[in-house]
């Protein structure tokens, strides 16, 4: 904490050697470092800033960025190196060996029979992607819990800078937008994620997706619900499945016929689109499997859905699948597979 105390000292008046008239900005930068060494709050100093005037803001603005940088490159330096401890040595091989643990248990259960099978997701399934989700999606908040007091210090002070230097660009209505401390969420988030062992073909893959998304126009919700999948997929080893918007326009069809038709089966009462083979072909593709869902608007339900049903299930996690689309109508979800 003193380390960064003392980078704020070339700010304060008097410190260069030469005195000078205190101005605005001057008290308020002395009340920040006196408020930073007795742990005391100052959000009534971030008010203070709206009755500067232009040019002080300017002129604190610009004294303030002479020092931000190091204060916020010195955290984060911490944190990077702190993170990197926590994922090597030891704690790494210790996590290596419950991710392959964990992800045996769930393929011990995809492949039961489905009589037995209902039961064990709960039990074991359920568990092994709980537990997968803490070894193998780092975030900043967790690696936080794990470090030491003086690092949590660190951060504390940083955070507070970083809201005293948004104040500062909210206050003098900078072009650089105001999100200082955003982007030191943000980075330690970056850190956190480039530490993941999720396979990284399959990160690019989700990655590809957004962007096919996007550019077909899939609704959000499907893309989520598809994006959630294959997260599934990658914890227990699998690989992610490549956004087909054909799918997703006859899953889509699909879903809209049995809400609209009041019907609930994989064979559709429409001519021409019996099976769901037939209603991929319509589309221009084809398909290996179906799932169907009713009862919520959220893409989570129906994955909930379906992972807690043993043939849905082994639907989601075939090893065999390459392709996914998913169409959304209402409460109506449809789920459907492709090689």
């Amino acid at each position: 904490m003193r380390r960064f105390l003392l980078l704020l000292l070339p700010l304060l008046p008097g410190v260069s050697g030469v005195m000078a008239a205190p101005r605005a900005t001057d008290e308020i930068l002395s009340a920040l470092q006196t408020r930073l060494e007795r742990n005391i709050g100052f959000e009534d100093l971030i008010e203070q800033l709206s009755d500067l005037e232009p040019k002080e803001l300017k002129r604190l603005q610009s004294d303030y960025d002479k020092v931000w940088p190091n204060l916020r490159d010195t955290y984060l330096d911490s944190f990077r190196k702190e993170a990197e401890d926590q994922h090597s040595g030891a704690a790494r091989q210790s996590n290596q060996r419950a991710i392959k643990e964990a992800r045996e248990r769930f393929h011990s259960v995809r492949v039961m029979a489905e009589g037995p099978m209902k039961g064990a997701i709960i039990a074991q399934s359920e568990p092994a992607v709980a537990l997968l989700r803490e070894l193998l999606l780092p975030s900043g908040e967790k690696i936080l819990q794990v470090a030491g007091e003086n690092l949590n210090k660190q951060r504390a002070q940083i955070i507070k800078l970083g809201a005293f230097r948004d104040g500062i660009l909210k206050a003098a209505i900078a072009i650089e937008d105001a999100e200082s401390v955003a982007n030191i969420l943000a980075q330690e988030q970056s850190v956190a994620e480039g530490l993941s062992d999720l396979e990284r073909n399959g990160l690019r893959v989700m990655k590809a997706n957004r962007k096919i998304a996007e550019a077909e126009m899939v609704p959000e919700a499907e893309r989520r619900g598809v994006e959630e999948l294959n997260q599934m997929r990658l914890l227990i080893g699998l690989n992610a499945l490549v956004l087909d918007p054909k799918l997703c326009e006859a899953s889509r069809g699909h879903s809209e016929d049995m809400a609209t038709l009041n019907f609930f089966s994989h064979t559709s009462p429409v001519k021409g689109k019996e099976s769901f083979g037939q209603r991929a072909a319509l589309c221009g593709t084809n398909s290996s499997g179906e799932n169907i869902f009713m009862g919520s608007t959220k893409p989570s339900s129906a994955n909930r859905g379906w992972f807690r049903s043993p043939g849905h299930h082994k639907n989601m996690f075939s090893p065999g699948h390459r392709r996914v689309g998913l169409g959304n109508y209402g409460s109506h979800w449809t789920q459907m597979f492709g090689r």
